[in-house]
């Protein structure tokens, strides 16, 4: 009885430090990506191109590479400039977020884009028309409604970082799969399918729980006559 109660203690604190990871993430992901989307959209070549390779870079690097570079790497950095005194220690908790928040702000610039691409040019001309400064048109006008047409984007995004958000295990976040497996450990190796499973079962109530928030907050926004198809 008191390891089953110390085992549904961890896995408890484990499921907290998965959604906080997660809701971490998704946030630093949406503080880089929105700008990356409007940048590529509206800005000069440079920028565009600039902006595409770090696309590029994010979206073509295995998030393991990516996660290993920002708590490994760095330390390391100082060796390629000739000073191996000079390193940068991450903690795990922020290489996590940021390996995760990084790699997700490469594909919500993708899903922010492609919405506001999809916003009649029209609006944007009217609101320059009456006054409005290009950043202030594009803010309140463009984008506002750009943020409606990417909620559905946007919440599979956020149940895709929660699903990635176990790779955190790899460098010793306590978050679910990590405190399963201390669990197993523990055990012998006796408790598998007994620790596994119930972990699995509450990856599956997060990610319906998060389809159904993001979905009700999609209902909320929605403008009447220019409501979005059923997601496939």
């Amino acid at each position: 009885m008191e390891f089953l109660l110390r085992s549904i203690l961890a896995i408890s604190q484990g499921a907290l430090i998965t959604l906080v990871v997660t809701f971490v993430s998704i946030l630093v992901g949406f503080i880089v990506g929105v700008p990356l989307a409007i940048g590529r959209t509206y800005g000069n070549r440079v920028l565009q191109v600039c902006i595409q390779a770090y696309e590029g870079f994010f979206r073509g690097t295995p998030l393991v590479v990516v996660l290993f570079i920002f708590y490994f790497g760095l330390r390391h950095l100082g060796e390629l400039f000739g000073n191996p005194d000079f390193r940068v220690a991450l903690p795990p908790f922020a290489a996590a977020v940021l390996s995760l928040g990084l790699t997700s702000s490469a594909y919500q610039s993708m899903i922010f884009r492609g919405a506001i691409q999809s916003i009649s040019k029209d609006q944007y001309d009217a609101a320059r028309s009456l006054g409005m400064g290009k950043w202030k048109a594009i803010l309140r006008i463009v984008f506002v409604q750009a943020f409606r047409v990417s909620m559905p984007g946007f919440t599979n995004e956020f149940t895709i970082v929660l699903k990635d958000s176990p790779i955190t295990y790899m460098v010793a976040i306590p978050e679910m799969l990590t405190q399963a497996r201390g669990i197993i450990d523990y055990a012998g190796g006796k408790v598998f399918f007994e620790v596994l499973l119930p972990v699995a079962g509450l990856y599956f109530v997060f990610f319906v729980l998060a389809n159904k928030v993001f979905g009700r907050i999609e209902e909320r926004l929605r403008i009447p006559g220019f409501e979005l198809s059923g997601r496939t």
